[in-house]
């Protein structure tokens, strides 16, 4: 009952949507300090063809599946020596695993949540990144800054996705991508698609990648529970259970049901 109700609020249109995101990302660098704890993404399991096409990385590593959406979705961006954004930054693992291991020119995270900010700034301090608090539909910074724009589970949750998305068109260089993982009702992808097209940004892949997130999200089961019996107050758990996307939430079912769906894409804006 509590994940049914969770699971349409969180999904709900414009403002009340957005508000709930944000009183979560504020809430959760509070209730979780843990320096350790970089990631709020459900995770990512790779295949061998990835792994042999764009790298490995540390699999023993706490979080390393929440490190890999990342990894495999940065690495087809090829940013080393370019200017990086990341709209929708969180608790800035994600971020720092590019600004450490892919040699970026730069590595700028954007959050609308100041306790999310503040986090990073705090555990991330001598990593060349510079996070900065914003809105993703009215960005502070200049045309043409960057040369790629991540986008991590994130864009479903803005007042006005259109805006967005015609912000990263004016912030990216020509040339530039967007490469972006989301999870959305089925029937909400195509808005997304014609909301890049309107833009002008060229899509160049676009992949179902929901049985990773599956395979992540029961692979990571065990260590998830563990640490929210460990670290979440009992009278939280619940709610953050259906918030992380454990095994039996409505997420989790909703993917393996296919009502659901986890996509990765890639567009272009055109030279």
């Amino acid at each position: 009952m509590l994940g049914s109700l969770l699971f349409k609020l969180v999904r709900s249109s414009g403002g009340v949507r957005e508000r709930l995101w944000k009183l979560a990302y504020e809430t959760f660098p509070r209730v979780l300090p843990d320096a350790d704890w970089w990631f709020m993404n459900y995770g990512y399991e790779p295949t061998d063809a990835e792994r042999a096409t764009y790298g490995t990385l540390d699999e023993s590593l706490f979080q390393w599946r929440s490190r890999a959406m990342y990894h495999y979705l940065a690495a087809r961006a090829h940013i080393e020596g370019k200017e990086v954004l990341e709209v929708g930054c969180g608790r800035g693992g994600g971020l720092r695993h590019v600004a450490e291991t892919m040699r970026p020119a730069s590595a700028t995270g954007l959050d609308f949540a100041a306790s999310a900010v503040a986090f990073c700034r705090k555990n991330h301090a001598g990593i060349p990144v510079n996070f900065v608090e914003g809105n993703s539909m009215d960005m502070p910074f200049s045309d043409e800054s960057f040369d790629a724009v991540l986008n991590v589970e994130s864009c479903h949750a803005y007042r006005d996705q259109a805006q967005f998305i015609r912000e990263v068109v004016r912030v990216l260089r020509p040339g530039g991508q967007l490469v972006l993982v989301d999870v959305r009702a089925q029937w909400n992808w195509d808005p997304l698609y014609e909301w890049l097209s309107e833009a002008g940004l060229e899509v160049r892949e676009n992949a179902d990648i929901t049985s990773n997130v599956v395979a992540a999200i029961e692979l990571d089961e065990p260590t998830k529970r563990a640490l929210i019996k460990k670290r979440v107050p009992f009278w939280l758990r619940g709610l953050f259970t259906e918030f992380a996307g454990n095994v039996g939430s409505q997420l989790h079912e909703r993917l393996k049901n296919g009502e659901i769906q986890y996509r990765r894409l890639v567009a272009i804006k055109p030279a």
